[in-house]
């Protein structure tokens, strides 16, 4: 065979595990969503999770995702911006500016 043959039989196996992966992925979404959609109410979002019993809600670990999501963000953003600053306007131009540019736009 050829590498045009052998390219491709490549990429084809890779997109085929690479759909197989996605539908498994959308399947238990699917399921959880279906599933848990119809318990989901205001209460169960904004009330504090109960030790021990059942009928607790998810407020306070929501509160905590978006607290710790948002502290992320202001925390590397301005890192991120700075880096791309300096890689633009200030790196001299050598194998390591160059690979992280590459790896930056990818």
């Amino acid at each position: 065979m050829n590498a045009k043959t052998v390219d491709k039989i490549a990429t084809a196996v890779i997109y085929a595990i690479s759909a197989i992966v996605v539908l498994i992925l959308v399947s238990m979404l699917a399921f959880i969503l279906v599933r848990g959609v119809p318990h989901m109410s205001l209460h169960f979002l904004t009330s504090p999770a109960r030790a021990f019993e059942a009928g607790g809600g998810i407020g306070i670990q929501l509160f905590n995702s978006f607290y710790l999501l948002i502290l992320a963000m202001l925390i590397s953003f301005p890192i991120a911006l700075g880096a791309a600053v300096y890689l633009n306007e200030y790196a001299k131009k050598n194998i390591l500016q160059v690979l992280c540019v590459q790896q930056l736009k990818f």
